[in-house]
């Protein structure tokens, strides 16, 4: 083999791992987890147009498989969420648009942080602080009764449960990545008040609130209402994210294992009557025009097939015919 030749295959060789190397480097860390489409499309689209967001899905997955032996779920749904956010947020501006999907892609961040409690004080005290600056600057108006009673935020069954705050936690999770990633201090605020905002909406979360502390109203220390559009996004993407058939109607489905679980269903007729139940109030919780229109459409796939596996007739309301699940009179 002549030199000319020996060069040209150099050069050719060189150039394949040159192309083999930015593949992998272009291979980014949500591509081993499925997303379906639509949310695909809109994932790959506000990436697209805000790439540096990628830095905060690379922290959420990571965050995630750290947190769960099984995390898939738990990332499909926060993608889920901050594609949603990026369909509903189209008519906002720019900047808008970028704060309201980077706030569904962490808005879960310390939902499985097992000493992310406010039954542990310093916890507490920190959050105490940040509600206190947040008030400060003007937000939570609407919301009186936010951080009204301490004694419910210390309450085990309340703020030792990760489930109901969360949403407190993971504001504070937010803030520290946001700064970290180099956003505005203004715009930290506006992401943390989105996420302390984005669980209203959980009627459940609100009567657990309200059976743990004895009294109704309570749950309004604990949730402060959306107020502006990102929160509202927010707040109804994490809503309508739910509503996902393949997460609601199939045997096996998230929604039907926390029937069992969490709710106590015996069978797949007492799975499918408190899963219908949960939807018909979440139904109702949307705060956006297009949350409504999301919700309702998808509605409309997963009643049906609820109905019939409650062995009643498509025509028929099952809370008129069957009543209020015994678990939530």
């Amino acid at each position: 083999m002549d030199q000319n030749n020996r060069r040209v295959i150099i050069c050719l060789v060189s150039a394949a791992l040159i192309i083999l190397t930015a593949g992998i480097a272009a291979a980014a860390t949500q591509d081993k987890y499925a997303l379906p489409e639509p949310y695909l499309a809109w994932e790959k689209a506000y990436l697209k147009e805000f790439p540096e967001l990628q830095g905060l899905m690379d922290v959420m997955i990571d965050t995630t498989v750290k947190q769960l032996k099984d995390p898939e779920a738990d990332i499909l749904h926060n993608r889920v969420c901050s594609a949603l956010a990026y369909e509903m947020a189209k008519t906002l501006n720019k900047q808008e648009r970028k704060l309201a999907i980077a706030t569904d892609i962490l808005h879960n961040i310390s939902k499985e942080d097992r000493g992310a409690v406010l039954t542990n004080p310093e916890v507490l005290a920190k959050a105490t602080g940040m509600v206190s600056k947040l008030k400060k600057a003007g937000y939570f108006k609407n919301s009186p009764g936010f951080w009204g009673d301490e004694a419910v935020l210390k309450n085990p069954k309340v703020g030792g449960n990760l489930g109901l705050i969360h949403h407190i936690t993971g504001a504070m999770a937010t803030g520290e990545i946001a700064a970290r990633e180099k956003f505005p201090a203004k715009d930290v605020d506006l992401m943390q008040v989105a996420v302390l905002e984005h669980s209203t909406g959980y009627w459940y979360f609100r009567d657990s609130v309200d059976q743990a502390a004895g009294r109704r109203g309570a749950w309004q220390a604990v949730y402060p209402e959306p107020e502006n559009e990102i929160a509202k996004i927010a707040h109804d993407a994490d809503l309508i994210s739910q509503f996902v058939y393949e997460s609601v109607v199939p045997e096996g489905s998230k929604w039907r294992v926390l029937a069992q679980k969490r709710w106590k269903a015996k069978d797949t007729k007492e799975e499918a009557h408190i899963v219908y139940y949960v939807f018909f109030r979440l139904f109702e919780e949307a705060k956006t025009e297009k949350g409504k229109a999301l919700a309702r459409q998808d509605w409309e796939k997963i009643r049906p097939e609820l109905v019939k596996l409650m062995g009643l007739k498509p025509n028929e309301d099952p809370v008129q015919v069957l009543g209020v699940p015994k678990i939530f009179q």
